[in-house]
């Protein structure tokens, strides 16, 4: 049985209505003003609401208003109630968002027409309101689950690339943190070029994939105690074009940014470097901040051609190649944090 809430001040036309809304075989509720009306609403399930414009306390209008911008009351259809003559007082009342209006004094036959079309009205939104919770209820869940997923999938990305990594620094030399300082003194960098959180921490797990492309370098030539002849350089060479050809098979973020580094950490800011030769801003600049602190820490780091250098030393060739080797800004910001970078060093010291 549908339950309707009259709303008018005046006694007659209260019995009136609801005599007609009884006999239809509709649940009748009684208030005399929109302050009841509402109280009503907050503890009652309502299938119509009948709402009368001028009464005390709270009129129609304002009644009309507050259900109307309320979510859990809005889709129940609210005819208005007015004297025939007032087209104002219903255009207003429609204006707020009444669904149907009903002049005094009632025609019977109209009266029943359209209280029984704005409940079967009421019943379709009701199911459409339900079928839009459900659907995002639905969305939301699915949500959660690819979010969850993605989480998953971008946790072994992270867990494949640092396995990865470790695989070719210790083709180089198996002892080295040097990967993992490259991606922490790179973040450092990042950061001072007003890089957002994301991007930073994503050149943080990309840096140390800088020199991936190792692994497809003979032993002859990667573990040669001294200097590389000119055809040993030139395999030497092809690692970043061999890194970028292993990361760039899929599109992912931290994927791209990875397999860019690794193409572009040996450019030269001068156009001298290697492979595509690229000069000044043509670098990327992810590739120009790994070769400032990829070129740093190897200078402090003992490999099979060389001994370490000393922080001095390691210094002075930074500055000096400042704007030939390196790019300038870069130089510039590694400097401004230096002191956080040798406390990388300090904290991740080779074994």
């Amino acid at each position: 049985m549908a339950t309707v809430l009259l709303c008018d001040d005046e006694l007659m036309n209260r019995k009136v209505a609801s005599k007609i809304l009884e006999k239809e075989g509709f649940s009748v509720i009684e208030v005399q003003n929109g302050k009841e009306a509402i109280e009503v609403l907050t503890h009652k399930k309502i299938d119509l609401i009948l709402m009368d414009l001028m009464m005390p306390v709270m009129d129609g209008y304002e009644a009309t208003k507050i259900i109307k911008n309320d979510d859990e009351f809005s889709t129940i259809p609210l005819i208005i109630i007015s004297a025939l003559s007032d087209k104002e007082a219903i255009t207003k009342g429609l204006e707020l968002g009444a669904d149907e209006y009903l002049t005094k004094p009632f025609d019977i036959v109209e009266f029943r027409l359209r209280v029984k079309n704005a409940i079967k009205i009421g019943i379709y939104q009701n199911m459409l309101k339900e079928h839009k919770s459900l659907l995002e209820f639905q969305v939301k869940e699915k949500t959660k689950e690819l979010q969850n997923a993605l989480i998953e999938v971008q946790k072994s990305e992270k867990d494949i690339i640092s396995i990865l990594s470790k695989t070719a620094e210790y083709r180089d030399n198996e002892t080295s943190a040097h990967t993992l300082r490259v991606g922490e003194m790179a973040a450092l960098i990042a950061k001072k070029f007003g890089w957002c959180e994301e991007d930073v921490e994503l050149i943080r797990l990309a840096a140390p994939m800088h020199d991936i492309g190792k692994v497809g370098i003979e032993d002859s030539v990667l573990l040669k105690p001294g200097k590389l002849d000119e055809e040993e350089f030139a395999i030497m060479k092809t690692h970043s074009a061999i890194g970028y050809s292993i990361l760039s098979q899929k599109e992912t973020p931290l994927l791209k940014l990875a397999a860019e580094i690794a193409h572009s950490h040996h450019e030269k800011y001068n156009g001298q470097g290697y492979p595509r030769g690229l000069s000044g801003d043509e670098i990327p600049l992810c590739g120009a901040i790994v070769a400032v602190v990829d070129v740093f820490d190897a200078l402090l780091s003992e490999r099979p051609y060389k001994k370490a250098f000393t922080l001095e030393k390691a210094l002075e060739i930074i500055k000096n190649d400042s704007g030939t080797h390196f790019h300038p800004k870069v130089v510039s910001f590694f400097f401004e944090s230096l002191d956080e970078t040798l406390e990388i060093r300090k904290s991740l010291n080779d074994v």
